[in-house]
């Protein structure tokens, strides 16, 4: 539109004329009726007018009719009553489309003021850039609100020395305090933070000596949960040169910390960030080349703070000569995106030091496209890769940050079906962003799982009804190829002048869940197998126990009464056999078992297994015959030998009368071979595949034949375990072979591997009782709360050890009684109403007149993991219950020899 030349109904002087036509402001003289008479250049180029508005309104130029009509009806008001106007911002668009400001004053002119037939002065002083300014004023102070709030910042000052305080609504809510009754006194202030934590002379001192200072610690939280906080404050002086004020902010670090305990690699990142603290900020102007630093930024680099900034050949003098031409490439590549581009490079710093420094910077462009400064923040990362010399993968993951963390960000107006994400958020869902972000109903309908829709849709709910408060929850989502992941959200609804909106952070935390399942798992199954150990040995400990005393006594020797009480013992200590082979079971199928591989010679372990064995041998008629060898194998000699013995127990049991046994060795290359053969019944190919199934007896659980069907799932199990193989061949009628690989041991065999276990062989069944044991010097101290046991073992002890003994019912009764009675040994149960046995034995270590006590733990807890910790707390023996008599008392005479 062209611009206009000064219009007139009476023009005004030629010295006016020149005047107001030079002027910068935009200037109208109207005619009395509010029509316009004139207007200087300034004026037809902000407006873009022509001739054409001759005669017309300035609100009708303006366009004040159609978009701001109370403007036009103030104009119209004022031009009626001739009075003036002032109206603080006028706005409309000029001939480019672009929005303008002004503010306008209109005043009547009187006669004498030489503007003949113009009844009125028009002025508008252009406020644009002011308008625009403020604008991103406020939207500066918006984000900067918003960032402190997602980064739990707080802000204060506090008058020196230590007087009244002033806080902002973060740190009144971070610290828990009524904003009500203003910012809290030092003392109270101090109250909330951790005894560990509390700044003491140090935080006083600071306020005696200006300066900038920082200090992390912990406060307490409504939860009773301690939070962790990063403050930093600065120590300002008055004109006096005396400090009079301190301004700090502090920071909420305590989801880094959470997330840190959750993460592995990526989560310890997220923390050394935070630790770091000051993040330093630069920014390149391209249009000059010059770099321009925070005090942070300076501080890194070693050199004072220049306001002026650094030229760019400054800069990269400071870079190492091997870092110069990644920097170069890194400046190129960003000038051809708009995403952030992270780099790491070493910078020289006064001392001559170099400095690692990771860098990510951002283009920034102009209206028309063209870049004209890049933005950045970095981090002085030093340390971290002289620790761990893995700068190019920490590089890689920081370049993902919030990809690494499994951290999405989103953000929505309520009303809107479609709110805005992150790149994150879409990798986290497995959805591509060229899709978009999905509609509300089609992330409830079709991302999050099934079962949590409705607890979402109540959350959803929550999060609408709630102001600014952070509402948190798990839920599970289904990727498009169907992989479930679980995601913790936190979110909130902040209302807004003219509106609202809802922010929130998404984690990934599916191998945190994972995790826990599986410990809990884990933990359950523990749990249940050491109480299914005790609740089945402690009956049959009374049952075994006085059935062996019955068996000891006289007045049944050669009675059918005795052959009676033999069966209970042999179907007791059936019982007891099923029972530990189906804990073994279930140990080794949960890992629960911890193997102690060494060097085993492995002819000692088969003489120690064919003792246990050789009475069953006698009884069933059948001959064991065992080579001799020296190989040594690496193994755990306890499960070895476990090993051993129930394939000698198979092949004695399902063998034929007279049959054979035969053990031998043989070199198998990396292996030592270990073959069982018998001549007993053999399997049948249908049968030999279900032979390591557990409880499966392939048909002989009706043939009277003992046993579960468990111990040979076992043997497999641990030679598995212990890294070898088992392979069975067999033929029905003829017998058949087991073969053991066990790994070869190579190297010399130390004094403790090569000495052999001591073994309590069991003397073949007479009807020759042993009798009572002669009374003899010894006291026992039996700390037991169970009756039943408590009577068994005083039998045992009184009748057929011929010591003293006497039983108390509690722990702390036990500790008393031990100091007055100073028995020669203490036999102590695990489990007592008042306190446990690791109690009784630190109070009887504790006290100089029964710290030297032998304390022996018998218990029906016999979980490997309870016996090596009673062996590490101290107890000279862990005897498990049910107890076996012979055993028992020989332990007894090893202990009191008499």
């Amino acid at each position: 539109m062209a611009i206009c030349r000064p219009l007139s109904l009476s023009p005004p002087t030629s010295a006016w004329t020149a005047l107001l036509e030079a002027s910068t402001e935009l200037l109208a003289l109207l005619d009395p009726q509010g029509a316009i008479a004139w207007v200087n250049p300034a004026m037809a180029r902000a407006v873009g007018c022509d001739e054409t508005v001759l005669g017309q309104t300035l609100a009708q130029v303006l366009g004040l009719d159609a978009h701001d009509p109370a403007q036009a009806r103030a104009l119209a008001e004022a031009l009626l009553a001739r009075q003036p106007l002032q109206l603080s911002r006028v706005s409309w668009c000029d001939a480019q489309g672009a929005d303008r400001t002004a503010e306008l004053i209109l005043k009547p002119l009187q006669d004498d003021e030489k503007l003949a037939d113009a009844g009125w002065l028009c002025t508008m002083r252009d406020t644009t850039e002011l308008t625009r300014s403020q604008a991103e004023t406020v939207r500066v102070t918006e984000r900067l609100a918003r960032a402190q709030e997602f980064g739990r910042l707080g802000l204060y000052e506090r008058e020196l020395p230590m007087g009244k305080g002033h806080w902002d609504a973060n740190m009144f809510r971070l610290w828990n305090f009524d904003p009500a009754q203003g910012a809290p006194d030092f003392k109270a202030f101090v109250a909330r933070i951790h005894p560990d934590d509390r700044p003491g002379m140090d935080y006083r001192d600071s306020a005696r000596v200006p300066g900038k200072y920082a200090k992390r610690y912990r406060i307490t939280s409504p939860s009773g949960q301690w939070r962790h906080v990063h403050a930093q404050w600065e120590v300002k002086a008055g004109p006096d040169g005396v400090p009079n004020i301190i301004v700090g902010a502090m920071v909420d670090d305590t989801e880094v910390y959470e997330l840190a305990e959750s993460f592995n690699t990526t989560s310890a990142q997220l923390k050394l960030a935070v630790e770091l603290g000051n993040i330093a900020i630069w920014r390149h102007d391209l249009r000059n080349n010059r770099i321009y630093y925070n005090d942070k930024a300076f501080e890194v680099l070693g050199i004072l703070p220049r306001p002026e900034g650094l030229a760019i050949e400054e800069v990269r003098a400071l870079i190492h000569p091997d870092d110069v031409p990644r920097v170069v490439a890194t400046a190129a590549e960003s000038l051809n995106t708009d995403r952030p581009v992270d780099m790491e490079a070493r910078y020289r710093r006064a001392d001559g030091s170099y400095r690692y420094v990771l860098t990510r910077r951002v283009v920034r462009r102009n209206a028309d496209g063209e870049p004209t400064e890049f933005m950045g923040v970095a981090l002085d990362v030093t340390e971290q890769v002289a620790e761990t010399r893995r700068a190019q993968e920490l590089a890689r993951r920081l370049e993902v940050a919030a990809s690494a963390a499994g951290l999405g960000i989103w953000s929505r107006e309520p009303g809107r079906e479609r709110g805005e994400w992150n790149a994150q958020m879409f990798h986290m869902i497995g959805r591509s962003p060229a899709l978009g972000v999905p509609r509300r109903t089609e992330w409830l309908n079709e991302v999050v799982h099934p079962d949590d829709r409705e607890r979402m849709r109540t959350a959803h709910a929550e999060l609408r009804a709630t102001e600014d408060i952070t509402v948190e929850h798990e839920y599970r989502i289904v990727r498009p190829d169907g992989e479930v992941r679980w995601l913790v959200s936190r979110a909130r609804h902040e209302k807004r002048e003219g509106g609202s909106v809802q922010f929130g952070i998404a984690i990934d935390v599916t191998e945190r869940q994972e995790k826990l399942v599986a410990q809990r798992e884990s933990q359950a199954k523990s749990e249940f197998l050491a109480r299914m150990s005790h609740e089945l040995r402690t009956p049959l400990n009374a049952v075994l126990g006085f059935a062996q005393l019955l068996g000891l006594d006289p007045a049944l020797a050669g009675s059918a009464t005795l052959a009676k009480v033999r069966h209970i013992v042999s179907a007791g200590e059936h019982l007891l056999s099923l029972i530990n082979d189906v804990l073994d079971l279930s140990s080794l199928e949960s890992g629960e078992v911890r193997l102690d591989p060494r060097p085993v010679p492995l002819g000692g372990v088969l003489q120690e297994a064919l003792a246990l064995v050789e009475p069953a041998a006698r009884e069933a008629g059948v001959s064991i015959e065992v080579d001799e060898t020296d190989v040594v194998v690496l193994a755990d000699r306890i499960r070895t030998r476990q090993v051993v013995i129930n394939l000698l127990s198979n092949a004695i049991k399902y063998n034929s009368s007279r049959g054979q046994v035969h053990v031998g060795v043989r070199d198998g290359g990396d292996a030592v071979v270990l073959t069982v053969s018998d001549t007993g019944r053999g399997m049948t190919r249908q049968q030999m595949a279900h032979l390591f199934e557990p409880f499966n007896r392939l048909g002989v659980e009706r043939e009277g034949i003992e046993g579960a069907g468990v111990g040979l799932s076992v043997v497999k199990a641990l030679v598995e375990r212990m890294g070898g193989s088992v392979r069975v061949e067999s033929t029905p009628g003829v017998g058949s072979r087991f073969q053991v690989h066990l790994p070869r041991h190579v190297g010399p065999v130390g004094p403790d591997d090569a000495e052999p276990a001591p073994v309590q062989t069991v003397p073949p069944p007479t009807e020759a009782m042993r009798p009572p044991r002669r009374q003899r010097a010894g006291r026992v101290l039996y700390i037991e709360d169970n009756p039943v046991n408590a009577l068994l073992v005083e039998e045992m002890v009184r009748q057929h050890a011929g010591l003293q003994i006497e039983s108390v019912a509690s722990g702390l009764g036990g500790v008393a009684r031990a100091q007055e009675l100073k028995p020669d040994l203490i036999l102590l149960d695990m489990q007592l109403p008042d306190v446990d046995g690791y109690e009784v034995l630190s109070r009887l270590r504790e006290q100089p007149s029964t710290a030297g006590i032998r304390c022996v733990a018998l218990s029906a807890n016999a979980m490997p993991e309870d016996i090596a910790r009673a062996t590490a707390a101290g107890f000279s023996d862990y005897w498990t219950k049910p107890i076996n008599l012979k055993t028992f008392l020989a332990a007894l005479d090893r202990l009191l020899p008499g």
